[in-house]
């Protein structure tokens, strides 16, 4: 009987296909490649750290070499934007010494700011910038004006959020552009008559002269305007009828009176009036 043959390939010839096999230098020089191009980029993140690294422990020490030289003192404090307030009393009221660290005082900044609101009703608020290493610039935001009150024989500021200033002015001191509120002992009707005043257009309020206090009723006011005309209305309806005054005065010939009490008439002012009114 034939034996038969177990099978047809030649083990000489596949093993030669492993013995003689050409490894692929294409894929091996691509893989090389991305290994140099990770080491690289390695080496950049690893310098990057350090560089980082360095950079903050120089600042580190230049600050800490700042803050125990007499550099880090606060030497001057420059005041600006204060025009009616004393800038010596300013700094000591915020409590800013020599002997303080410049670091700490421009810390306190928002705590100085609010202290400083309070203690003075003209002060908005306060920041500061540091000049020349240890010059402190002391900058004030001062409160809007929107008139003065007459206080016995001088004037004071009437602020935008109806407080008072604390200096006391003299008449050539005051803005002569804003009106001069006079004749207000009670501080009740001062704050009705600023709320109605603020509630007219910008136009006619830039043409009152003067708001006076001395009204027979307390729904009364009286507004004495830059061109010589005395506006009389009623606090609850005035508001309403300021925007019919400029088309009223074009058929003024003379110093009037318009009264807007009820309804709108007019009628020219007498001398007793306009002494009154300081109109003479």
């Amino acid at each position: 009987m034939a034996r038969k043959r177990i099978t047809k390939k030649d083990p000489q010839e596949e093993l030669s296909k492993f013995l003689n096999h050409e490894p692929n230098h294409q894929g091996q020089h691509k893989l090389s490649n991305q290994l140099s191009s990770l080491q690289k980029e390695r080496r950049r993140s690893l310098l990057i750290r350090l560089g980082s690294i360095i950079v903050f422990c120089a600042m580190m020490i230049a600050f800490l070499g700042y803050y125990v030289s007499p550099l880090a003192d606060v030497s001057t404090v420059k005041v600006s934007g204060a025009d009616d307030l004393s800038a010596k009393n300013l700094v000591e009221s915020a409590q800013i010494k020599a002997s303080e660290k410049v670091v700490n005082v421009l810390q306190q900044q928002k705590t100085i700011s609010k202290k400083l609101s309070q203690l003075y009703p003209e002060v908005q608020s306060v920041s500061f910038s540091l000049e020349d290493f240890n010059t402190v610039a002391f900058k004030v935001q001062e409160r809007g004006i929107i008139g003065y009150i007459k206080d016995s024989t001088s004037y004071r500021k009437i602020l935008t959020d109806g407080r008072l200033g604390t200096k006391r002015l003299t008449w050539s001191e005051i803005d002569h552009d804003k009106p001069l509120f006079i004749g207000y002992s009670k501080k009740v009707s001062l704050k009705k008559n600023l709320k109605i005043f603020n509630s007219f257009p910008d136009y006619f309020k830039k043409q009152v002269k003067m708001l006076s206090g001395n009204t027979r009723r307390k729904t009364q006011i009286i507004m004495i305007m830059k061109d010589g005309n005395v506006i009389i209305g009623n606090t609850a309806t005035i508001k309403s009828k300021v925007k019919y005054y400029n088309s009223i005065k074009q058929d003024l010939t003379t110093s009037s009176v318009v009264d807007l009490e009820v309804g709108a008439f007019t009628r020219p002012l007498t001398s007793a009036e306009k002494k009154a009114y300081g109109l003479s």
